[in-house]
């Protein structure tokens, strides 16, 4: 349900999808499709599950770990919805204004780099939900936020090896997954 409250987050994300989707796809060119820039956006869905973790979980205490799994995978396809849409946004962005034959990225990149994305957004969710059970929503926003800037920073130093590390960061994010998992167990089955 749409409320006043969340028109703003709207409005923003719709910029966002703007500008990602559409603007800078335009700008780059073909080099839009570049593994560096194809990796990128396959992660980015852990920018936006992270926020609607914290508020899912924030509303109310999950009463059973069902519960909370589903608030957990709700957030993570939240945050992938929009990266996959910027992402196919651009795809066709590139393929319009560069008529003629149709361009796509590599497919292995794209299969090793879309599952690194979905591990990582999964990831971002289950830890902001943990982080917002055991402390706060306020904490679980300033640790998502520090993590957050640790890989966009980690991007900047060797964005050229994202395309390589797809698979080895998705086997990364499951072990965290295991940890988390049994974190959370443990907030939303206190002993």
């Amino acid at each position: 349900m749409v409320t006043v409250s969340s028109l703003p987050i709207i409005f923003l994300h719709a910029a966002l999808v703007m500008v990602f989707g559409v603007l800078l796809p335009h700008r780059r060119g073909i080099s839009f499709l570049d593994p560096v820039m194809v990796s990128a956006y396959a992660c980015m869905g852990l920018i936006f599950s992270a926020p609607a973790a914290v508020d899912a979980f924030d509303r109310s205490r999950p009463q059973s770990m069902k519960d909370a799994l589903r608030r957990i995978a709700l957030a993570a396809g939240y945050g992938e919805g929009l990266a996959l849409l910027m992402f196919l946004l651009g795809v066709v962005t590139i393929n319009i204004s560069r008529r003629g034959r149709v361009r796509l990225p590599e497919l292995d990149i794209l299969g090793e780099s879309g599952f690194l994305g979905i591990a990582a957004t999964f990831t971002m969710a289950l830890f902001a939900g943990w982080m917002t059970l055991r402390f706060s929503s306020r904490t679980a926003r300033l640790g998502t936020r520090a993590v957050l800037l640790f890989l966009l920073l980690e991007f900047w130093l060797h964005s050229s090896r994202l395309p390589e590390v797809g698979l080895l960061g998705a086997g990364l994010c499951a072990v965290i997954v295991g940890i988390l998992t049994s974190l959370l167990h443990r907030e939303v089955h206190p002993r």
